[in-house]
């Protein structure tokens, strides 16, 4: 009895432990179908979101079609009349009306008057630029000096004996609210039919319309995608489940967001099988069997993530290649088997340019990239070697060799390989490799030690100028003990108040006026003593610091700059500072925390951080420019030179870098380079400095050459914050080259 009383009490621990995981596999699989039903509907949405702005955007090219085909005689733009208004509207206000889109359509010589109005489809007579929305006149303003640019740049070209097309018509649109209703404005600046415009205004008109995002227009929109209960509000303002895209309206305008009723088959779905799961649980047999093959599948399941967990122990996620783990034990593995005259080439290898691209293209194309070159890496060696990521821009190829040369053809066939174009997304990216390499067992037997000094070789090939190789050298070990200390020291450095500014002055081009300063960052190491910029300022941007260094120049810089009120500074930012999304906020906050005028200010960038700016760089830009900071390209010439950029972005100055300066009489085509920047700056509209000016002959050359501003020894160098006020005293003639 006894027995049986045990063997009971064991059944009924069993069918409460079935019992159980019934409840248990019943309440997962409910869990996994509302999610995967909520993740149905997510996927809905994001699609109608999708095709919505698919929509928006066809909607912007219709209106840019319908603009762009219009073509003017010049005549009508130089003597407006009746007979040409009627014209115009007939064929073209009136139309645009017609066509059940556009609510205003105007056209505006150069100097933003309206020789055309449309309003409502009615043709309106005797208007000024002073009756329309200032919001119009910006973006036509916009456009026009785009427009100019291009012209200026073709003009440029064209006096150097090119065959320059007549430019591009030139559009922009924007969502706006005009009288508190949302709409669309879009503004397209074109050539009339002539070869040159020559009327009263500096250039062609500019055709401008305003759609208003009405009953109408969202009722072609619902019609066009199939929504339903479609209707434009402020954010924040869903109800009852409606799902929003949000406008980005005009600068200092509150946004606006389309609502519309989301279709959720994943909830529709779930409300049809909600009975059949009720069913379902009522069979407690069946479902007692399913949980038992559920168990066994688990278990098996189990067993598969064990496996995987253990080999992705070994490998990188992003690439899929061995990690440094794998490497270490392979190491172990290979160097106590090698036969003689056989060796391990370690090759630690460093990406050029990786982290300028990082930075601003963002890290979904960055990772993109280190996809891409880790498979050209594995694709060199194949089978006979192992391909490795450290991490970051980090790898490591492993390679066993029998002959030292063999190390330098392996060493040219990744640099040549990894040298080659990448397709990420929609840019094609350009980078370099470094190369350090270590050889087992002639410089170490432990993996740690072969890995350290194929490091220490790296550091040495980046100091010897990026892009190649540099085997291992006992003499270099003492280099990188020293980097590391460097490294340590940095941010002991920044609270310990060892960083100081100086400030280079900005002579006008007759070197007799101070026009404002460049502020440099020292660094008084107790001691090192001083240390040079080009050894903290990489080591800082590695470790991330350099975010926090900069805005603490910036605020010295503003600070020190309050003593000196008739004068610009100018402060470099790092590329990374734009990967923060918060970098106007910071920059408008050390501005105003320290009372400094910002129309004084100047930051100075890079023109590969500019090249590959993205949306949200360029807005902090925009941004800062409407504060009235100032922007210039810092060592203009060096980088990736682009003629378009400079006019699409918000630039202020070029410098033209002191390479160029000091070659003057050097090299040939130092002359050259210095003259076409400064007429391209003078054609652009733009100041330009020359920096690095060190003697009287190269100071009448770019003064010659119509450079605006001169900086250099031959005028003053770097100077203390005291220093620079007293310069400031003294009169003008004493100023000169202080």
């Amino acid at each position: 009895m006894g027995k049986l009383l045990d063997k009971r009490w064991v059944g009924d621990q069993l069918v409460a432990v079935v019992g159980l995981l019934v409840a248990a596999a019943m309440a997962a699989l409910l869990g996994v179908v509302i999610l995967v039903a909520e993740q149905v509907d997510q996927t809905a949405i994001h699609r109608e979101k999708e095709l919505l702005r698919t929509t928006l955007s066809s909607l912007d090219s219709r209106i840019k079609s319908d603009l762009s085909g219009l073509t003017l005689d010049e005549n009508w733009l130089r003597k407006p009349s009746e007979e040409h208004s009627k014209w115009l509207h007939r064929h073209f206000g009136g139309r645009l009306y017609q066509a059940g889109l556009y609510d205003l359509a105007f056209m505006l010589n150069g100097a933003d008057q309206p020789i055309y109005s449309s309003i409502g489809g009615m043709l309106a007579r005797n208007l000024t630029k002073f009756d329309l929305d200032q919001q119009l006149i910006g973006l036509a303003q916009t456009v026009r000096t785009h427009f100019n640019a291009a012209t200026a740049i073709g003009d440029l070209l064209a006096s150097a004996g090119e065959v320059v097309p007549p430019p591009a018509a030139v559009y922009r649109s924007e969502f706006v609210r005009i009288d508190n209703r949302p709409a669309i404005m879009a503004a397209v600046a074109t050539q009339p039919m002539s070869t040159r415009y020559e009327g009263n205004s500096a250039s062609g008109p500019v055709i401008a319309v305003v759609a208003f995002l009405d009953v109408h227009v969202i009722h072609e929109i619902e019609r066009e995608m199939a929504l339903t209960g479609l209707r434009i509000d402020s954010p924040g303002k869903a109800v009852n489940g409606e799902a929003s895209l949000e406008l980005t309206m005009g600068a200092g305008q509150a946004p606006a967001a389309i609502y519309w009723h989301a279709s959720r088959p994943g909830t529709s779905i779930l409300v049809r099988i909600a009975p059949a799961l009720g069913v379902i649980t009522l069979f407690f047999g069946f479902v007692t069997l399913v949980v038992l093959r559920r168990m066994r599948k688990s278990t098996q399941e189990l067993a598969v993530s064990e496996r995987r967990a253990v080999e992705m122990a070994y490998r990188d996620p992003l690439t899929g290649l061995a990690n440094r783990l794998r490497l270490v034990e392979t190491l172990r593995e290979q160097i106590p088997t090698l036969a003689p005259g056989q060796k391990l080439a370690l090759f630690f290898l460093d990406l050029d340019g990786f982290k300028d691209i990082n930075d601003t293209l963002g890290h979904p194309v960055g990772d993109e990239l280190l996809a891409m070159v880790g498979e050209r890496l594995e694709g060199i060696l194949g089978s006979k070697g192992m391909t490795v990521r450290f991490g970051g821009d980090e790898f490591a190829v492993l390679a066993p060799i029998s002959k030292t040369a063999e190390i330098g053809q392996i060493a040219e066939r990744i640099i040549d390989m990894v040298r080659q174009p990448v397709a990420a997304g929609e840019h094609v990216l350009h980078v370099g490799v470094t190369l350090g390499v270590s050889l087992a067992p002639d410089h170490g037997r432990e993996p740690e030690e072969l890995l350290r000094r194929a490091d220490i070789a790296l550091y040495k090939a980046k100091a010897e100028g990026r892009g190649g190789y540099r085997l291992f050298d006992p003499a270099d070990e003492a280099v990188l003990q020293n980097r590391r200390a460097i490294e340590r020291d940095v941010e002991r450095a920044m609270w310990h108040d060892e960083f100081f500014t100086l400030y280079q002055p900005l002579y006008s081009a007759d070197g007799e006026r101070v026009e404002g300063v460049e502020t440099l960052v020292r660094w008084q190491h107790p001691d090192r003593g001083m240390v040079p910029p080009a050894d903290f300022i990489h080591v800082a941007e590695k470790s991330g610091l350099i975010v926090k260094l900069d805005e603490w120049v910036l605020r010295k810089a503003c600070e020190n700059a309050n003593q000196w009120p008739d004068i610009s500074v100018a402060v470099n930012m790092s590329p990374s500072n734009f990967r923060h999304s918060n970098l106007a906020e910071r920059v408008k906050r050390v501005v105003e925390e320290t009372g400094f005028d910002p129309r004084r200010l100047e930051i100075e960038i890079t023109e590969g951080m500019l090249l590959n700016a993205t949306e949200d760089v360029l807005f902090d830009l925009q941004e800062l420019r409407e504060f009235g900071i100032r922007f210039a390209i810092d060592d203009f010439g060096t980088g990736y030179s682009s003629l378009g950029y400079l006019g699409s972005f918000p630039i202020d100055k070029i410098k033209i870098d002191q390479s160029f300066v000091q070659n003057l009489g050097v090299k040939e085509d130092a002359a050259a380079i210095v003259e076409c920047v400064a007429r391209l700056g003078r054609a652009l509209g733009l100041a330009v400095t020359a920096e690095g000016v060190e003697t009287a002959a190269q100071h009448r050359f770019v003064r010659a050459a119509g450079c605006q501003q001169i900086q250099g020894y031959l005028l003053s160098k770097p100077l203390r914050p005291g220093e620079i006020a007293e310069l400031l005293r003294k009169p003008l003639p004493e100023r000169q080259r202080a």
